[in-house]
């Protein structure tokens, strides 16, 4: 098979050049007209600088933000601290103040003679000095030391309010043998008590009715008055004052008395009333027959007898110093008839071991000097 002419291979085609492209034509730009009678290069310029003075929106969001937060901790926290509120500048909790020493007497004066107080550390921060009232007096160059004391057991018992012979308790007790070379006595006299301001003030004492010369203290029936009791859901005063004594010791010895005066705590008492067959009372005939054989002078009447006055007891009982006394009026019948004087008020207690005297203007009680017979 006769084969064709062999075909010559295709010369590659040359890559046609390309038309390089036309320019574009720039367009001049737009001048923008101005307002009437402005310049256009005027009108350009203020719409550059009013581009300059646009923000971001997110920059203006966060700004806002920031200055709300500002005014809050301004209102809430800032203004309540210069205000003085609830947020009030305090010192910090935790920090503890440390004590510090207490203020002491730098140094104690023994006559004229002084010597080195004492001195605490500040573990003792609450430590107070409180001088004492205790007063001490030597009288010396005596010729009778018992007698000078009886005469001073006499003038203290003679004060208003008076003090009274009491033992070791501060109880009522005797006075003692002042002609012995060596003794002791003791008197005391309470310091009054101020009452509580919200304490509501004591019910005056009732006297007994007029037939209780019936349970006079012969027929055995107890006499001494009894407190009404406190009226439901009333309490005690929280804060009970402490009761004190003004509290007189008086030492002799031959040609010397020391006398030691100071306030303690404590409260003069009478002693219970005795009871049983040895105990013996004072009715009211009794306690006017005792008044009408005393002096005058040793009531604070005038006169050598009482055969001058009319004494009067009253009907009951009233307590003094816790002890139940008859009541006695004295009348001078040295007068008009008819027309007799009021010359004082007594009361006996109804064991007749104490005498009292009332003050007709003030009321007062002032015990007297008295030696039961």
């Amino acid at each position: 098979m006769a084969l064709g002419k062999a075909k010559e291979p295709k010369q590659p085609k040359a890559p046609k050049e390309k038309k390089p492209k036309k320019p574009k034509k720039e367009k001049p730009p737009k001048v923008k007209k101005g307002k009437k009678g402005q310049p256009a290069s005027e009108a350009e310029g203020q719409e550059q600088e009013q581009g300059k003075k646009k923000l971001p929106l997110p920059f203006l969001l966060i700004s806002i933000a920031v200055i709300i937060a500002a005014a809050a901790i301004v209102i809430f926290v800032v203004l309540p601290k210069l205000q003085g509120g609830e947020g009030d500048m305090a010192p910090d909790a935790s920090e503890s103040v440390e004590p510090l020493p207490p203020e002491l007497p730098e140094t104690i004066m023994i006559g004229e003679t002084s010597i080195a107080g004492m001195t605490l550390e500040a573990d003792e921060s609450g430590a107070l000095a409180e001088k004492s009232k205790l007063v001490i007096y030597r009288y010396t160059n005596l010729v009778n030391a018992g007698k000078a004391a009886e005469t001073y057991v006499g003038q203290l018992a003679a004060e208003s309010p008076a003090f009274s012979v009491v033992d070791e308790e501060f109880v009522r007790t005797d006075r003692p043998d002042f002609t012995a070379q060596e003794g002791m006595v003791l008197m005391a006299r309470n310091v009054p008590m101020e009452a509580p301001a919200a304490a509501s003030a004591a019910p005056e004492e009732s006297s007994q009715p007029e037939d209780a010369e019936s349970a006079d203290p012969e027929a055995g029936g107890d006499t001494r008055e009894t407190a009404s009791p406190a009226p439901e859901g009333s309490e005690a005063p929280a804060d009970q004052p402490t009761p004190m004594v003004l509290s007189v010791r008086i030492e002799w010895a031959p040609g010397i008395c020391v006398v030691t005066a100071n306030e303690e705590e404590g409260q003069v008492t009478s002693p219970p009333p005795s009871v049983g067959p040895s105990s013996h009372t004072v009715t009211q005939r009794g306690a006017k027959q005792i008044l009408q054989e005393m002096e005058p002078a040793r009531l604070g009447l005038v006169g050598a007898s009482m055969d001058e006055y009319e004494v009067m007891p009253v009907d009951g009982t009233e307590l003094v110093d816790d002890r139940p006394c008859i009541r006695l009026y004295v009348y001078s019948d040295n007068n008009q008839p008819n027309s007799n004087e009021f010359m004082g008020s007594y009361l006996m207690s109804v064991d007749g071991e104490h005498l009292y005297k009332v003050d007709p203007v003030t009321d007062e009680i002032k015990e007297l000097d008295y030696t039961p017979q």
